[in-house]
């Protein structure tokens, strides 16, 4: 077996075909890795990361795969980390030496901490197989975190019914409040409000023992950040609220859509600034993105979404909206 750099002009069937046999196997249902994607993130790396990438290879075949993001402006100690092997090689010991490798990698990059993901099925639910927990273990991480898989069934909603959703909610928030909801890039004169809150998203959430500091970002990273997820073939879906007295934006939501997988969404930053809770402008956001983005998708069968088993609040909203648990995530952290 051997552990190389990947290789863009031979290797991209070989990893997608790695992100998609685990998925199928560890969390089904999920999507994949598509290649719209990949060959997005290969052109354009996410502005303020640096990424590196090795395989498992033997006997011509890739069976494992190592994926670091390196952030570049904040963190800097910090690596996320996805490290997946074939299924059918697993306990075998590619893991292992993918692991050894992430090791070499990290201490090259000056980076002290990792973190990373695992999959396991709900104590009630089917049995998975749940490879991510022994072996995290065995390699010294431990857990900082977790949040539970939500799916939406988007094939049971209306577009008609949810409108009149999103107008009942947008009656409670009473005066004072203008919604605005697009596709795409954000609009000028949202822009710097978008900035803003996605600075304080990180320390207005739930991070249970995940070491990770708030993000410092302006809307020229804004700007990056849209241009590198047209790269990759996304799509995604905003509804923010400006409370007009002051002008300023004080709630957000987005459905992010991955390149070559029309049929998913996933349901990502929700953020209701706290002087401004109570007036349900987090169910306001969610349903007209819902609204709008079922109006426009008619390939679109479902929305995932990802919450800590601690944030109650946020959960109640999602199982209101008819989201549903099918697994759980754990979240992994080692100083190295």
């Amino acid at each position: 077996m051997e552990i190389r750099e990947f290789r863009s002009g031979t290797d991209v069937d070989g990893w997608l075909d790695v992100q998609r046999l685990a998925t199928v196997v560890d969390a089904p249902g999920m999507p994949d890795g598509s290649r719209e994607e990949l060959l997005g993130q290969l052109r354009m790396p996410w502005p303020g990361h640096r990424t590196v990438r090795r395989v498992a290879e033997r006997d011509g075949r890739i069976d494992g795969i190592l994926f670091v993001d390196l952030p570049l402006l904040d963190n800097l100690e910090n690596a996320e980390v996805e490290l997946i092997v074939r299924p059918d090689v697993r306990r075998q010991g590619v893991g292992t030496a993918l692991y050894r490798e992430l090791r070499e990698v990290l201490r090259a990059e000056g980076r002290s901490r990792l973190l990373a993901e695992s999959v396991r099925g709900l104590p009630d639910g089917p049995p998975r197989p749940d490879p991510g927990t022994p072996f995290a273990t065995a390699m010294g991480a431990s857990r900082a975190q977790t949040e539970a898989r939500r799916v939406l069934d988007v094939t049971t909603l209306s577009a008609d019914a949810l409108a009149a959703q999103a107008a009942e909610y947008r009656a409670l928030a009473g005066a004072g409040y203008t919604v605005h909801t697009w596709r795409g890039p954000t609009p000028d004169e949202l822009v710097a409000g978008r900035a803003a809150l996605s600075s304080r998203f990180m320390g207005e959430i739930p991070l249970g023992d995940v070491e990770w500091e708030p993000e410092n970002i302006d809307v020229a990273q804004v700007r990056d950040g849209e241009r590198a997820a047209a790269v990759r073939g996304r799509r995604s879906y905003h509804t923010m609220v400006r409370h007009e007295p002051t002008g300023e934006v004080v709630a957000w939501s987005e459905l992010l859509g991955l390149g070559g997988r029309p049929e998913t969404l996933l349901q990502e930053i929700t953020l209701v600034l706290p002087e401004h809770r109570g007036h349900r402008l987090g169910m306001l956001t969610k349903l007209a993105n819902l609204h709008r983005a079922v109006s426009d998708e008619p390939e679109l069968t479902s929305v995932h979404t990802w919450n800590a088993t601690e944030n109650a609040h946020m959960i109640a909203i999602n199982e209101q909206l008819g989201f549903r648990a099918v697994d759980l995530w754990d979240a992994w952290q080692q100083s190295v």
